[in-house]
């Protein structure tokens, strides 16, 4: 008896079988393609921004018409190309959720940061929630959340609390930390996140030696 019921089972069994791999292969299809979309918008995130600071370094020493010039062209073609980033990214979401590594892959995952991350504060506000819950759940990176939420604060003129971001001196004409919140137990707060120590990464990212205030 159990032996007849298997075999009126297992022909159900096989017909079904095709369309669950077929489902699978279209889904595995369709976030690859998405995996690939994003990996090519990190290209054109990071496409004029090297020139754009190369530019920006000379006209601190110079008022030249013709660099002044080419920057500005620069920067209308970076935001020309943030601005079908967002856009997309926005699709994406929507019908994806926020891009998971465990879906995308890290790279894919932290190119969708880095669009939240140039976008002005509206747009980055928006996503904070949801890069939040990914990063809770592994995700996305700690690290890129504590980025965010830094450049977050900063432009709404409140200290910082990771250390991540700098800003021009425009007396000096050097590059300096934006007030950073309990600035003794910063390294603290770094590690937790996976950030190396704030004196390491200004020392190797902007030559600037820096040493944390001591506890009064």
């Amino acid at each position: 008896m159990t032996h007849k019921i298997f075999l009126s089972i297992a022909p159900l069994l096989l017909s079904l079988a095709p369309a669950h791999f077929a489902q699978d292969l279209r889904a595995a299809s369709s976030n690859e393609a998405v995996r690939r979309e994003l990996v090519k918008m990190g290209e054109d995130d990071q496409k004029h921004r090297q020139e754009m600071m190369d530019l920006m370094d000379r006209l601190a020493v110079s008022d030249s018409e013709k660099v002044a010039k080419r920057w500005k062209q620069a920067v209308d073609r970076q935001n020309e190309l943030d601005g079908k980033n967002r856009q997309r990214l926005d699709q994406i979401v929507k019908d994806y959720g926020w891009p998971k590594k465990s879906v995308f892959g890290d790279e894919a995952s932290g190119v969708a940061f880095l669009i939240v991350q140039h976008a002005e504060l509206d747009y980055q506000k928006k996503y904070l929630s949801m890069i939040k819950e990914a990063a809770a759940q592994k995700e996305a990176r700690r690290s890129d959340l504590a980025m965010l939420e830094d450049r977050i604060l900063t432009r709404e003129g409140k200290k910082q609390i990771y250390g991540t971001q700098l800003r021009l001196n425009q007396t000096t004409q050097r590059m300096e930390l934006y007030p950073i919140d309990d600035e003794e137990n910063v390294n603290a707060r770094r590690a937790e996140v996976g950030l190396e120590p704030l004196a390491e990464y200004l020392k190797r990212a902007f030559g600037i030696d820096y040493a944390t205030p001591k506890k009064n």
